[in-house]
């Protein structure tokens, strides 16, 4: 049975979020050549669809003015963000969009 547009609309996507501020997230990087102040935030994670496990590409993540979109496995970063306390958003067309 075909699922529709409204079902896959409305379909939850399972967000990973861990978040790591400081030393520990500038040596994370840093070892993938990727820039970051060592006294500022990083937000990194996983985007999965919570039926399939799959990562979800093209996922458009927004956290204070600052953006990234997925890849093809579901993954993201922001970088040099200001340590503090935010509410993440999660949008794609297919699923329902999520804040944290």
């Amino acid at each position: 049975m075909a699922k529709n547009n409204e079902e896959e609309k409305d379909k939850a996507a399972l967000i990973i979020l861990p978040i790591v501020l400081g030393g520990a997230a500038a040596w994370y990087f840093l070892s993938r050549k990727v820039s970051a102040d060592p006294n500022k935030a990083i937000l990194f994670g996983n985007v999965t669809d919570v039926d399939t496990g799959h990562g979800i590409q093209g996922v458009s993540v927004a956290c204070d003015g600052y953006t990234a979109k997925t890849d093809s496995h579901g993954d993201y970063n922001i970088i040099n963000i200001e340590p503090g306390e935010y509410y993440v958003s999660f949008q794609h067309p297919n699923y329902q969009p999520v804040q944290v």
